[in-house]
C-alpha cells in the first residue's frame, strides 16, 4: 500500500514539473496568486461558518458539555494489610562500599 501511494506521489510530481515547464514565469505566476487565493476564500467561508453555527441552538446541543470535578474515591488499605518487610527493609549498602573514590589530592589512581 505504501508503494503505490509513493508511486502516485511520483507520478503526480511527475505531471507537475511538466505542466510547470512548459508554462512562462509569468504564466506560473498567475496560476499561483489564483491559487493562493482561491485557498484563501475557503479558509475564510469554513472560518466564518463555523463561527456562524457556534452559537446555533442544534450546535449548542453537539458540543462538549461541562461538568464539575467530581471528588476521587480512593481505596482505602488497612494497616495491616501493608508489605512491613518493604517498609522496614533495611538498605544493602554492600554495592555502596566497593565502590572506590578516587581523592587526587590524598590518593591517585
Amino acid at each position: 500500500m505504501k508503494e503505490r501511494i509513493k508511486e502516485l506521489g511520483y507520478w503526480l510530481e511527475d505531471k507537475l514539473k511538466g505542466l510547470c515547464g512548459e508554462i512562462t514565469p509569468d504564466k506560473r505566476l498567475t496560476v499561483i496568486l489564483i491559487m493562493l487565493l482561491l485557498f484563501t476564500i475557503l479558509n475564510l467561508y469554513f472560518t466564518f461558518t463555523s463561527i456562524a453555527n457556534w452559537g446555533r441552538e442544534q450546535e449548542r446541543k453537539e458540543q462538549l458539555k461541562i461538568e464539575h470535578i467530581r471528588q476521587l474515591k480512593l481505596e482505602r488499605i488497612k494497616p495491616s494489610e501493608w508489605d512491613s518487610e518493604f517498609l522496614d527493609s533495611e538498605i544493602n549498602t554492600s554495592a555502596l562500599n566497593s565502590i572506590r573514590v578516587a581523592d587526587p589530592l590524598v590518593n591517585p589512581l
